[in-house]
């Protein structure tokens, strides 16, 4: 009687070994990779949490849009400084307690514009209003205020609104929520001066 011998495992077969090798190899880089580039991708994220929002997706056509988008927000005491950083593509006026603070034009690729916002601030309810526009109908606010340990950042539970009476006033709709970033077609805004 004729004994058989075990099949040997597909690892002792050197060119299957060779390339089952070569295969964790890649796996493993591409893991770390990735790992490595979430990391640097978060430290690009400045604005937190911070969410794109908008007006509206339905845009049938394109056409010029105009709206306003309101955050009301309590604190204890005034801080003594207070950053906002505010992206909007097309162009934005930001209201701080119905004060202009800032305003201007941006396009995909532009740098955050940056306000020092705190000698607006009270004790007490603030009021936030982005006067937004864009020549197309669409486009994303994103936004972040950061004081005293704290942050309010653009979000759901904003509110918009075409009629200019949310400049006093509170807007009628919640926004579109569009997501984090990075998103196409901004990506990451970096960090303005």
């Amino acid at each position: 009687m004729r004994q058989e011998t075990p099949p040997r495992p597909f690892w002792s077969r050197p060119a299957v070994a060779a390339l089952f090798a070569l295969a964790v190899v890649l796996i493993g880089s591409t893991a770390v990779l990735a790992l490595h580039r979430a990391r640097a991708d978060r430290a690009l994220l400045t604005t937190g949490p911070a969410e794109w929002i908008w007006y509206s997706s339905r845009v049938p056509k394109a056409m010029p849009v105009r709206f306003y988008a309101v955050r009301e927000f309590a604190v204890a005491a005034a801080p003594a400084r207070a950053s906002a950083r505010v992206f909007v593509d097309r162009e934005h006026v930001l209201f701080v307690n119905g004060q202009r603070a800032g305003g201007g034009v941006q396009r995909p690729g532009d740098a955050l514009a940056a306000y020092e916002v705190a000698p607006l601030l009270r004790t007490g309810v603030n009021r936030i209003v982005i006067e937004a526009s864009s020549p197309t109908g669409i486009g994303g606010i994103l936004f972040a205020l950061a004081f005293d340990g704290q942050a309010l950042v653009s979000d759901g539970r904003w509110r918009v609104d075409r009629d200019a009476g949310a400049l006093t006033g509170q807007g009628r709709y919640r926004p579109v929520v569009w997501g984090r970033p990075p998103l196409y077609p901004w990506g990451y805004p970096r960090e303005g001066r």
